[in-house]
């Protein structure tokens, strides 16, 4: 009975100590909010299309990727928007691209695209890939990646070919990281499945299509590329 009541004592003293412990609520000012700043004041007015169809193809369902960086070293973060581009089943009726915004530092923001030379895609990683001290970015697609070196003038070169970082198929998306600790950034890309765009779900006989789930799908393989410290990758995948 004394063990008993030994242990309820305990416990109540260890509640009691961990009451006068808890943390005070933030005080209001501390709060941290979002308030939505509309198009016509911060000038980012780009729209995202999906390619959405009635075929239901799946690489509609996927949504657009996006990344703060700052690309000129101004010390201010601008926004990279991916958007979806031309395929095997999709013909936009006008051209599209990615948007690169540029921050003015007064909470508006510039479209720098056509000058920087990027777009079309579905995600994006920005890294200082070869270490120059200026943000590159890769840019995974349904269709070919494209990875963009800046050139630090504002501008950036396709130079996918050249680095041998491609992964064709359907890449969703992609990391940055030191993999094996040697100082340079390796890149890991998530791949999808082997889409076909013959593959149809629903109900034939209604006129009912629906989208395909991916595991109707052959899995496709991911990549993982060193960083060869020379502007080039090697595909170490196994």
């Amino acid at each position: 009975m004394n063990c008993l009541l030994s242990l309820f004592i305990l416990c109540a003293h260890a509640a009691a100590l961990r009451a006068q412990q808890k943390p005070a609520p933030p005080a209001a000012s501390d709060r941290v909010t979002f308030v939505e700043v509309p198009p016509e004041t911060s000038g980012i007015t780009w729209v995202h299309d999906n390619a959405h169809s009635p075929e239901r193809y799946l690489p509609e369902t996927v949504g657009a990727g996006c990344a703060f960086l700052d690309y000129d070293n101004d010390g201010w973060l601008d926004i990279y928007l991916v958007n979806s581009g031309p395929s095997d089943f999709f013909t936009p009726q006008k051209p599209l691209k990615n948007a690169l915004y540029h921050n003015n530092h007064d909470g508006t923001f510039t479209d720098v695209t056509d000058k920087a030379g990027v777009a079309g895609g579905t995600f994006v990683a920005a890294a200082d890939y070869d270490g120059d001290g200026w943000v590159d970015l890769y840019v995974t697609a349904y269709g070919r990646n494209i990875l963009y070196r800046n050139n630090g003038d504002g501008t950036f070169t396709d130079v996918t070919a050249k680095a041998g970082v491609g992964a064709p198929g359907w890449s969703t998306c992609a990391v940055w990281f030191d993999y094996d600790g040697d100082g340079k950034l390796d890149l890991f890309v998530s791949s999808f499945v082997q889409y076909t765009k013959e593959m149809s779900c629903g109900n034939n006989r209604l006129g009912l299509k629906y989208y395909c789930i991916p595991r109707v799908f052959k899995p496709q393989p991911s990549h993982l590329f060193h960083n060869n410290g020379d502007g080039t990758f090697t595909d170490v995948s196994k």
